[in-house]
């Protein structure tokens, strides 16, 4: 991925040395997984890592004055909304080692979450010297880490019952039931019914995290139809107009489809989709279909690993 060059000294990567993000679950602590199998948007994540900096050294190479007031910030990210903010922001004092920290509430998140953490200016430092970082947040140090929070499938609420006995075709796979308003929570306005007697698609929901190639098929055939699904009631007619209205409502489904449409379909206008889909029904399924596949290779291309 080509970065832009910043129009100032940055000190050398090794001023910082930061360690692997740990996970802190009840009385365990663990290494962030690029993976998180069990989450749900009902699981809160606490997350810590150290971070040491050798801020002399850092404001030498960078051309800064000794006295130049140093921080580390971390921000997250979640990627399915594209919903951001910051973590923490911890003051550099010389020979510290400090820890960083990011609380973050399971009903913001959704796709992966990103963790960016930075060290930055921490006030204005006017100076005529060229190639000088000067203003308050200018980075100069920076590195990412990616954890994936199951498929879209998988991060639903999904149960597995006996669909003889929940009056669902017993011979269906999976069955969807949809929000009924878009107010209500994005953590419980969609769920997801696995067929327990269809063990194919039960062991692919339960290895999401690790699934074989025709575990992936399934997986993959689940998250076009919700996909589906969910546009579809995104484009009903009372919907389509007001989803813009929900967009500060982070929790509330009607932001979650307003993402969504948004991911898939960024140049176009939620009417201008009900449009095609009402005059050329053929030519908007086709499209979505694209517009899924671009998404997923998107999704793919952007997975980073953590960085030590």
């Amino acid at each position: 991925m080509t970065r832009g060059v910043p129009p100032f000294l940055l000190p050398t990567k090794d001023v910082v040395v930061a360690s692997l993000w740990q996970l802190h679950e009840d009385a365990s602590t663990v290494p962030l997984p690029a993976f998180l199998p069990d989450w749900d948007y009902s699981t809160d994540l606490h997350l810590t890592r150290t971070v040491r900096i050798d801020a002399a050294r850092a404001r030498q190479e960078a051309a800064l004055p000794p006295e130049a007031p140093l921080l580390v910030t971390v921000e997250w990210t979640a990627a399915a909304s594209q919903t951001s903010d910051r973590a923490c922001r911890v003051p550099v004092l010389n020979g510290v080692e400090l820890t960083a920290t990011a609380d973050i509430r399971g009903a913001l998140l959704g796709g992966a979450l990103i963790l960016t953490t930075r060290l930055v200016l921490g006030a204005d430092i006017p100076s005529t010297e060229p190639f000088v970082a000067q203003h308050t947040g200018d980075v100069l140090y920076e590195d990412t880490a990616r954890t994936e929070l199951q498929g879209t499938v998988g991060r639903l609420p999904t149960y597995v019952v006996d669909f003889a006995e929940a009056g669902f075709d017993p011979d269906a796979r999976w069955h969807v039931e949809l929000p009924t308003t878009l107010a209500e929570p994005a953590a419980a306005a969609v769920r997801v019914y696995l067929n327990g007697s269809d063990t194919e698609v039960v062991n692919a929901a339960r290895k999401a995290a690790a699934p074989t190639a025709a575990q992936q098929r399934i997986l993959a055939w689940m998250e076009s139809d919700l996909t589906n699904r969910l546009v579809d009631t995104a484009l009903r007619p009372e919907w389509r107009s007001t989803l813009s209205e929900y967009s500060d409502d982070i929790d509330s489904i009607g932001a979650s489809l307003a993402a969504l449409l948004s991911q898939l379909f960024p140049n176009e206008s939620p009417d201008a989709l009900a449009a095609m889909r009402d005059s050329e029904p053929g030519r908007f399924h086709s499209h979505l279909q694209g517009a899924l596949r671009r998404m997923r290779a998107h999704r793919d291309d952007n997975t980073v690993s953590p960085a030590v």
